[in-house]
This record gives C-alpha cells, sequence and structure tokens, in this order.
C-alpha cells in the first residue's frame, strides 16, 4: 500500500497576534509550521504504515528552503518519502490550484492507495483542497473522518460525525479521506527520531517541472484585521437593593432584547 499525505508550511494560529493600533496581524513574527490537522493525517498514515505495511509519502508546496521543516517534521514522525515543491508564490495559492499541482504529483510519483489529507488548513480553513484534488484524480472523497481503519475486505471504512447523525462509509481504494483534529492524537517525535530525519534526503521540484499551468496573477490580499465583537457596556445600578426586582426585570428585557434566551 501507498499512501500520500499532502501537509501545508503555515503559520501557528494559536500564537497570531495583533498590531494595537492597525488591528493588523502580525504574520511575519508567527511562528509556522505544521497544522493540526495535517499533523493529525500524518500520524493517521503512519499509524496504518505501523500496523498493516505501507509506504507513507509526504508533499508541501512551498516558497522556499526555510519551508523544508515542515517536511523534515513529518520524517521525524515516520513518514518515508517527502516532495517539496517550489513556487514563488506559494503561500498565495488558491486551494483549486494547489489540487491541481498535488494531483499532477500524485500521477507522476503514484498511484497510490489512499491519501489523506486534513481536513482544512489552520490559515484558510477552506475544506475545499480534499474534494478538490479527489475530483482532479478522478477517485471517491469521504470528508471529515474521525475513525478510519482498512477492512479485511481491503476496503477503507471511515466514520464521520455530522450534524444528523453519525455516518460509516467504505470504499474501495484508491480513496480520498479528510480527517478532522478528533481522529488522533499525533506522536511527539524523540531527539532520536528528529536528528534521524535531518538525514533523510528530500525530493525538490518546482511547480513547471510538473507541467501546471497556473493562473497570473495569484490571489491577492487586500485587507485583513482581527475581528471584534463591539461590547453594549450597559450598566445595572444594583446598590439600591430596594430596585433588585426592577433591575432583575431590566436584566431579564435586556437579555431577551439580544436573543440571549
Amino acid at each position: 500500500m501507498k499512501i500520500l499525505v499532502p501537509i501545508k508550511y503555515t503559520i501557528d494560529t494559536s500564537q497570531l497576534k495583533f498590531d494595537s493600533s492597525t488591528k493588523e496581524p502580525l504574520v511575519e513574527a508567527c511562528p509556522k509550521g505544521m497544522g493540526d490537522c495535517d499533523k493529525r493525517a500524518v500520524e493517521e498514515a503512519v499509524r496504518i504504515k505501523e500496523k498493516l505495511g505501507a509506504k507513507v509519502v509526504v508533499a508541501s508546496i512551498i516558497k522556499d528552503k526555510s519551508a523544508l521543516r515542515v517536511i523534515r517534521d513529518a520524517y521525524a514522525m515516520g513518514v518515508d518519502e517527502g516532495y517539496a515543491i517550489y513556487h514563488e508564490n506559494a503561500e498565495l495559492l488558491d486551494s483549486i490550484t494547489i489540487a491541481k499541482i498535488l494531483s499532477k504529483l500524485a500521477i507522476a510519483t503514484g498511484p497510490y492507495d489512499l491519501i489523506i489529507t486534513g481536513i482544512a488548513s489552520s490559515d484558510t480553513h477552506s475544506a475545499t483542497l480534499g474534494p478538490a484534488l479527489a475530483s482532479f484524480l478522478d477517485i471517491p472523497v469521504i470528508v471529515g473522518a474521525d475513525n478510519l481503519e482498512l477492512a479485511s475486505n481491503g476496503k477503507v471504512v471511515a466514520r464521520c460525525m455530522m450534524e444528523d447523525g453519525t455516518y460509516t462509509f467504505e470504499v474501495k481504494p484508491p480513496v480520498l479521506v479528510t480527517v478532522t483534529t478528533e481522529i488522533n492524537e499525533p506522536r511527539i517525535p524523540t531527539l532520536k527520531d528528529i536528528l534521524k530525519s535531518k538525514r533523510v534526503p528530500i525530493n525538490e521540484v518546482r511547480v513547471e517541472d510538473l507541467g501546471v499551468e497556473l493562473p497570473r496573477p495569484p490571489l491577492e490580499v487586500l485587507e485583513v484585521k482581527r475581528y471584534e465583537v463591539p461590547r453594549k457596556r450597559t450598566i445595572i445600578d444594583a446598590t439600591d437593593l430596594s430596585k433588585i426586582d426592577e433591575n432583575i426585570d431590566l436584566l431579564v428585557k435586556i437579555l431577551k432584547d439580544e436573543g440571549v434566551i
């Protein structure tokens, strides 16, 4: 079995800070690495490898060599092979374009029995990459799995929790599955694994080498600001105990008007 896991070198949104005056995000100062969903996808692929035997390959579209660490991190978790695909505007490519690039890589380096992606990246969180990639490869897709198994009959079995219940899907490979953060808890590599990962070679290619025609120009970010909810700052004077019933009625009315109760 051969498994492909696309991963993204992205900002750690949990550590993102904003300029106090302009309200703009300080992206350049924010730590970067593999997103939470991508870590789960890598972990799930490595667990399948350890349990049933498989070759696990990761691929990432990056701007420069500083982003190679995301592939090194995957190596430290137990991945066998990695592909770095260079593009000068890697951070501004939309998910459809990224899916087109990854589909060309999958065809050139495959075939793959199973492709596992995080359900969404930590930054854009559009959740469109998995379905788009499956469409380009013309294979089935299961979205939002929180449990993944390979049955004895060779089928991929995925459990997905949705708003109206829990669904279980069985699909014969090849298939693409997007996973949520509930599917597992990713391992923390040991120092030995980290040192070992630095010696594993990384396959480096450019988008042009894959024969992908990209739209020009790439996406342009016009403005990003922190979302703020203005507070009502309604103050009820409760110092006069003789008006406690009146104040309670006023509080209830305010909560009803705001739709809280």
